[in-house]
């Protein structure tokens, strides 16, 4: 093996992402939201998200690169969520991603399907209001084994944070609080995965997010028409260490601090349109890794 490629296998373990584990149910539109969907009602979603990471991190200190390390991936998610009834939702989630790891002037990566999330959404409470509701909800599912994860480079087997899927069936739960109110709406949300052992006897740490936001209509006209907002949040992530033939990782797990602009569209009430930034406020990651330098997410949602 070429020896530029050989580094780049060596210092694969410093560029695994810290937002690694929470992989196949990221897209589709307010999944984890306190609301459902309507009735019997059916929304079809197709959402990209778009990582990069490309700083050297040690703890929460930014430090020199000499490989000029960049991490990213692409991912296109199709969302699919039918309404039961008006408290319970069900949702899938298929991702198709694209991951690359430029180390040292070459670059590794694959493309392929990611592993499918199913879940669904019960939700626990609801209070209406003059203009206003809070709703309560809890989400579960799991991500399935459909993504590949015996991707080559140069007839090498790729490292698991390079393989489109995990190889492993991985559960999550959600609870999810929205308040509304006039033309302003809250939401608080918790999110837990665990990360079972996967292919090349790999196991990602376990994954907590707590998240907040505010958001504001400035657009509403009469229905039924248009309508815009903008939102402003935050969001903690936790990743513990990952495992591999039961041995931890280094340079794996931490935490990390996000903030959130995001604005919405609704040119006419079938119709949803999203898009949020994500960049860190702080990260304090265990030994040396890259640190996420932006996250961006643009979904599109048809409502009947």
């Amino acid at each position: 093996m070429p020896t530029p490629i050989r580094s780049a296998f060596g210092t694969l373990l410093l560029a695994l992402p810290l937002s690694a584990p929470s992989l196949a149910q990221q897209g589709g539109i307010e999944v984890f939201a306190g609301e459902t969907l309507f009735e019997q009602g059916t929304r079809i979603s197709l959402s990209h998200i778009h990582k990069r990471k490309g700083t050297l991190r040690e703890g929460s200190s930014e430090i020199s690169d000499p490989a000029n390390q960049r991490w990213t991936e692409e991912r296109l998610v199709m969302g699919l969520d039918y309404g039961i009834d008006r408290d319970l939702t069900l949702s899938a989630l298929i991702p198709v991603v694209d991951r690359n790891l430029r180390n040292s002037g070459t670059s590794q990566g694959s493309t392929g399907l990611g592993d499918i999330a199913l879940l669904a959404k019960y939700r626990v409470h609801r209070d209406e209001f003059p203009q206003g509701a809070f709703n309560v909800a809890l989400a579960g599912g799991m991500e399935l084994p459909t993504g590949s994860t015996n991707e080559q480079d140069g007839g090498m087997r790729l490292a698991p944070s390079l393989q489109p899927g995990a190889g492993a069936v991985n559960p999550f739960l959600s609870l999810g609080g929205t308040y509304s109110v006039g033309r302003a709406r809250y939401d608080a949300r918790t999110f837990y995965k665990v990360n079972l052992k996967g292919a090349q006897d790999y196991d990602p740490g376990e994954y907590l997010a707590l998240g907040v936001s505010a958001a504001y209509r400035f657009i509403h006209e009469k229905y039924p028409g248009p309508s815009a907002s903008a939102k402003l949040g935050l969001q903690w992530n936790q990743v513990g260490s990952d495992n591999q033939g039961g041995t931890s990782i280094a340079n794996s797990g931490g935490e990390e601090l996000l903030g959130r602009l995001g604005f919405g569209w609704h040119p006419v009430p079938q119709i949803d349109i999203t898009f949020s930034i994500d960049v860190p406020l702080y990260q304090d990651l265990d030994g040396q890794q890259l640190g996420l330098d932006l996250r961006s997410f643009l979904a599109v949602g048809l409502r009947f």
